[in-house]
């Protein structure tokens, strides 16, 4: 296999065309060069230098070989340099699945734009999916890490979870509603009131947070119609089919008559949360993980 360092030889002395002078920026002896120069027109079977006392030139062979010989050092230089960046992590592609009411919050945003500034070259690759699937995508490999409410039933082996963001639960109210009136809504003035939710992820996530907080406060919430998404959500409200609870950030959201009101007396919490391996190798994975676990401060109830 032929050597890049006879490369890297044949194309100095192309450009000095004087064996003394490219030794000398190659740091080598000058007969070493010669034999280097030597051994590669033997492997190549061609003269790549015309020599005479007085002169150093390329031949036609010469000439040919040395721009092949340019471009595979500068390939090769790049090799090296990806294979350092993808070592120090600011090279590679990371897989993220998150839960749409992640969005509202900006942590997911706020890191990839913060990661993104000293890792221009990583690639962002985000897809919404739900947290039973995240999990099992994080657990297989198929997700890098995953952003989703709290709580999970249960962790894949080897899966590990790190609260990142932590909010109240308020109610969205249509603008014309009775409720829209009051700075905060007590649960007891809800027991008649008709609810729209978010689909049920078989315990998991918001919905368990808010079953928690109803049995708590000994309210059943009468759900008359259920949404894929927090954004169809608020329209439902919007259109008055009920009043619903949601994350504080959903405020972010500025839909036409839909207010938001906080809770009277309740101090319930949903956590977003970040799921990843903890046997993760990547570097720019294992970097950006430990960006968000850094920067994560959940709010204080």
């Amino acid at each position: 296999m032929m050597e890049l360092r006879r490369l890297k030889y044949m194309s100095v002395l192309a450009e000095e065309l004087h064996f003394g002078r490219a030794a000398e920026r190659l740091g080598i002896a000058q007969p070493a060069l010669t034999q280097q120069i030597q051994a590669l027109e033997r492997e190549l079977g061609v003269e790549l230098f015309h020599r005479t006392k007085r002169s150093v030139k390329l031949t036609v062979a010469g000439r040919v070989t040395l721009n092949e010989a340019i471009r595979t050092l500068l390939q090769a230089e790049k090799t090296a340099l990806v294979a350092r960046q993808a070592g120090r992590g600011e090279l590679g592609h990371i897989e993220i699945g998150y839960v749409g009411s992640a969005i509202f919050t900006g942590v997911l945003s706020k890191a990839i734009s913060r990661f993104r500034e000293a890792n221009p070259l990583v690639e962002f690759r985000l897809s919404e999916i739900g947290i039973v699937q995240q999990l099992d995508d994080v657990g297989s490999g198929r997700l890098d890490l995953g952003i989703l409410r709290l709580p999970v039933k249960s962790l894949p082996s080897g899966v590990a979870i790190v609260s990142l963001h932590r909010e109240p639960i308020i109610l969205a109210i249509p603008r014309g509603h009775r409720l829209a009136r009051l700075n905060t809504v007590p649960l007891e003035a809800l027991k008649s009131e008709p609810f729209v939710a978010v689909q049920i992820q078989e315990g998991s996530g918001f919905n368990a947070q808010v079953a928690q907080m109803c049995a708590a406060g000994r309210l059943s919430p009468q759900i008359v119609q259920r949404a894929g998404q927090f954004t169809a959500l608020a329209g439902m409200v919007a259109g008055g089919l009920g009043v619903a609870f949601v994350p504080d950030s959903l405020r972010h959201l500025q839909i036409a008559d839909v207010v938001y009101r906080p809770l009277a007396k309740i101090n319930q919490q949903s956590d977003l949360a970040m799921v990843y391996r903890k046997s993760e190798r990547a570097p720019a994975v294992i970097a950006f993980v430990d960006q968000l676990k850094r920067s994560a401060r959940p709010a204080q109830a």
